[in-house]
């Protein structure tokens, strides 16, 4: 017997001997959050680092290196970052100021909160970059276009992507579940691409969400509701696969039913995207005070959700106003580093919440490689008369974003977490932190993802405004 265990434990010194320097090679995060999860010796880190050492995941962030050609490491190699920028710096309102180069990377306006008189952040901790990724089907599909030389092509007329055939990229094939251009040239490429991440999933499903509005004094108001998601083509993830039958028409959908409080329970909204530019997006509201159902426009989705939500129907996962390239520009205003939040929400939250869900105790970043999209109004008509998104390099969705009113001043910022999945490489929400920087009002969300039983339990109801009407 005491043969048999000192043979076992040489095996596993041996296999870890020889597997060590594979991960190395293929995932430095995974050797950053090893040395920064010895030291911290908290138990969040500790079942991060668990989900981050899969060899499922491992093998999912060598795959998506070798396809775009780098990953997040290799690109600060090549920058010149400060020496005290590094995991575990732990900064506050009182210290900010020692550290110049913090301006660099914190945005301004969170800079301003850290420590500041509303909407205050008490402190923040720098956590190791990670290494983000999409899940299989986006991995596969990406592939194909590669090495089956599957062109995407962006037409000069509509600005809709389109294979050589002419037929749309967004509804079928490889083009409806993949970065369409993994190397981007030019703001429209980057847009696309930002697109195509879209929630990075095939249903997403919240129960609930929990809205708050808050002001300088605290919370305001509360709400909550239920939310949906549904990826429509090229379905690799979750069932039903393949294509939703009877969508041929449109690219995706989102909808939500609000639950709380009473005298908004039964607000439901549905948004379909169509394919092309030619279509407003099919948009319908419940509204249950009058037992009546709207048709909404473009213009309408510029309106809040809900009174006294700094979220706007187009502001969903950051920005969903439809590509428009009469009414918009599009294009690369710049590319370097920003500190935000890690997409660890499927362990822990990385802002840690005053009572009332308004303030914050502490938050956690990393440092992300992003590009910066600027698209600017051309129309003079929408709400925005530009956005600044920063777009990860790794992940092609947003770490952070800027909307400016239309005198060109900071008006709202976008800033989240992900509940993301490192074995897979799907995700859903954790949190999202909006502020207005006119008013001085604030929103938070806090989501509940609900990752079980969506194959049966998101299904085509939640997209047909009159059988969601009568959700609950």
């Amino acid at each position: 017997m005491r043969l048999k265990k000192v043979a076992t434990a040489l095996g596993f010194v041996a296999a870890t001997a020889v597997t060590a320097p594979a991960i190395a090679e293929t995932n430095r995060a995974l050797e950053a959050w090893k040395a920064f999860a010895a030291e911290q010796n908290n138990p969040n880190y500790d079942k991060w680092l668990e989900l981050i050492s899969d060899p499922k995941a491992i093998a999912m962030a060598k795959e998506w290196k070798e396809l775009r050609g780098y990953d997040a490491y290799d690109l600060m190699d090549k920058a010149e970052l400060p020496a005290d920028l590094k995991p575990g710096l732990v900064i506050t309102g009182e210290t900010k100021a020692n550290y110049p180069w913090l301006k660099k990377y914190l945005p301004a306006e969170t800079y301003n909160h850290l420590g500041g008189e509303w909407g205050t952040i008490d402190k923040i901790k720098i956590v190791p970059t990670n290494t983000y990724y999409m899940h299989e089907g986006y991995l596969e599909n990406t592939k194909k276009l590669r090495d089956e030389n599957i062109n995407i092509n962006i037409d000069p007329a509509s600005g809709f992507l389109k294979y050589d055939d002419g037929s749309s990229a967004l509804m079928s094939g490889a083009g409806a579940t993949s970065i369409p251009f993994i190397h981007p040239k030019n703001g429209l490429e980057l847009h696309w691409n930002f697109v195509a991440h879209s929630v990075n999933n095939d249903a997403l499903s919240f129960a609930p969400i929990t809205f708050n509005s808050c002001t300088v004094d605290g919370r305001e108001r509360g709400y909550k509701a239920d939310l949906w998601w549904w990826h429509y083509h090229n379905r690799s993830n979750v069932e039903p696969f393949g294509d939703i039958e009877g969508k041929e028409a449109f690219v995706e959908g989102g909808s939500v039913f609000f639950l709380e409080p009473n005298d908004v329970r039964g607000l439901a909204a549905v948004r379909q995207r169509y394919a092309g530019p030619e279509k407003e997006d099919d948009f319908k509201i419940f509204i249950p005070s009058l037992r009546r159902t709207r048709l909404l426009t473009g213009s309408d989705s510029q309106d809040p959700m809900v009174s006294g939500l700094e979220i706007t129907w187009d502001d969903w996962r950051g920005s969903w106003a439809k590509t428009n390239i009469s009414s918009f520009d599009y294009k690369i205003a710049r590319e370097g580093f920003i500190l935000a939040m890690p997409e660890v929400g499927h362990v822990y939250d990385p802002i840690e919440w005053t009572e009332d869900q308004c303030g914050m105790k502490s938050m956690e970043v990393e440092l992300r490689p992003i590009w910066v999209l600027e698209v600017t109004d051309k129309s003079g008509k929408y709400m925005y008369s530009k956005r600044e998104t920063y777009v990860d390099k790794e992940f092609f969705y947003l770490q952070y974003q800027l909307a400016y009113d239309p005198r060109g001043n900071p008006l709202r910022t976008w800033d989240d977490a992900r509940d993301w999945r490192p074995s897979i490489g799907d995700g859903m929400w954790k949190n999202v932190l909006i502020y207005n920087e006119v008013t001085k009002r604030h929103s938070t969300l806090s989501m509940n993802p609900v990752w079980e039983g969506r194959g049966e339990n998101v299904t085509e109801e939640m997209f047909d405004i009159d059988q969601l009407r009568d959700y609950q």
